[in-house]
């Protein structure tokens, strides 16, 4: 499962998003949201799975500690498509991160993350971001 590309969307007055037809068909009916550098990221299901398995190998290695494990797990909620493809993000998440009614939503490999349009320029648009992300993309193979 791979999640790729970029798409402008608005959030209802209900806090639902219409995800793009591609995310739609790879998230199946569940996903886990939480809030993750200020954004909302949103795994399928088994995508979730493998991340919280990674974390409790973190637990069991010593890594994690079992409060920050809770404390990460406590901010996670599940969340189901509706019939139109769209997606409830909770209200005390919206808030928190700044959230009013266009996002900008981006596949980034095994999740889909969900910004606040003024947050998405504040961190990709802005000029220092560019000149160090050109810097970065030169030494990219591809």
């Amino acid at each position: 499962m791979l999640f790729v590309g970029q798409a402008a969307h608005s959030l209802d007055p209900k806090g639902r998003v219409v995800l793009p037809a591609a995310h739609r068909a790879a998230m199946s009916e569940r996903g886990y949201i939480a809030s993750v550098d200020g954004c909302i990221a949103l795994w399928p299901e088994v995508e979730f799975e493998k991340v919280v398995a990674s974390w409790n190998e973190d637990v069991d290695a010593g890594r994690l500690s079992k409060l920050a494990y809770r404390q990460l797990m406590r901010h996670v909620s599940a969340v189901r498509l509706d019939s139109a493809g769209r997606v409830t993000l909770p209200r005390d998440l919206l808030d928190g991160l700044g959230f009013e009614t266009q996002v900008v939503i981006i596949g980034v490999r095994t999740r889909i993350e969900i910004w606040p349009e003024a947050a998405f320029q504040q961190v990709f648009d802005s000029e220092e971001a560019q000149q160090g992300l050109a810097e970065e993309m030169a030494a990219v193979r591809l």
